[in-house]
């Protein structure tokens, strides 16, 4: 993996194969696109790409302006779509509430072209005390993984919160105290989640989570074989990544050092929040 802001580069970057771009690991592209849209304008034009890989918790944001009209001139857009369930919630405070991310899922196939080029992730888990009660996010994750298999979606993606320090600080300070499950409870919870994915003909994959087999959501080879011309791309393991991230080779653009204003609880990236 290469980082845009660091300004670091592979040294084949320039070779044939084109490029996969990811934006962003880092940070949500719902909030910057007065920053990603130039670097992809000036550095990344779509004859340098093949791939655009796009994180995001809007989906609206791909098909609408600004972005709509600059991602339709590249030759292929992957999308991890994040529905936690959790969007309008203490928790989540700046996303919208999973329903309305669903239902802009079948405008999004349309502009990506297949539903292969769509993932969803119900990710992260997560298992809180608030108020004296116990809540969890497995039941929603659930409904959203049945539903969005019904449009059409055939890969989903999940994994447990992380609880950093400074993550359960901030949860705490909002009147949430973070538990964790057991390992037996984690695999019977993926067990459920994955036959949930499977009774549609989908499939559930964890992301670099113990316990669990590695699973690539950068996937060189998949880019490859959904490619428009079918042109190939770099299939080598992406470097800097987890021990358990299977991700390919890709250039990042985003940064931890911008502030997302989704507004997320569990997020380790925001450097300004405790």
């Amino acid at each position: 993996m290469v980082f845009e802001n660091q300004k670091l580069f592979s040294l084949d970057e320039d070779a044939d194969r084109k490029v996969v771009i990811s934006m962003s690991r880092r940070t949500d592209m719902r909030w910057f696109a007065d920053k990603f849209i130039p670097i992809l304008q000036q550095k990344y034009p779509p004859e340098k790409v093949h791939t655009i890989v796009v994180w995001t918790k809007f989906p609206k944001a791909i098909v609408t302006s600004p972005y709509k009209e600059v991602l339709f001139r590249y030759d292929q857009i992957y999308c991890h779509i994040t529905i936690t369930g959790l969007g309008g919630t203490l928790i989540e405070p700046n996303v919208p509430p999973w329903q309305e991310t669903l239902e802009i899922l079948p405008e999004l196939i349309r502009f990506v072209g297949l539903s292969e080029r769509v993932r969803v992730r119900p990710d992260p888990i997560i298992y809180l005390r608030y108020n004296g009660k116990l809540f969890s996010n497995v039941d929603l994750a659930k409904k959203i993984i049945q539903n969005a298999s019904r449009m059409g979606i055939k890969t989903f993606s999940t994994s447990f919160v992380n609880i950093y320090p400074k993550v359960g600080e901030r949860l705490r300070k909002n009147g949430f105290v973070p538990l964790e499950y057991q390992a037996s409870e984690k695999r019977q919870i993926i067990i459920d989640l994955q036959k949930a994915a499977g009774e549609s003909g989908a499939t559930l994959y964890t992301c670099a989570t113990p316990g669990f087999p590695s699973s690539k959501c950068i996937d060189g080879e998949l880019l490859a074989r959904l490619h428009p011309k079918n042109e190939p791309c770099r299939t080598d393991k992406a470097a800097g990544q987890r021990t358990l991230c299977g991700c390919t080779h890709s250039i990042d653009i985003g940064w931890y050092d911008m502030l997302c204003k989704s507004g997320c609880l569990y997020c380790y990236a925001n450097p300004d929040r405790p």
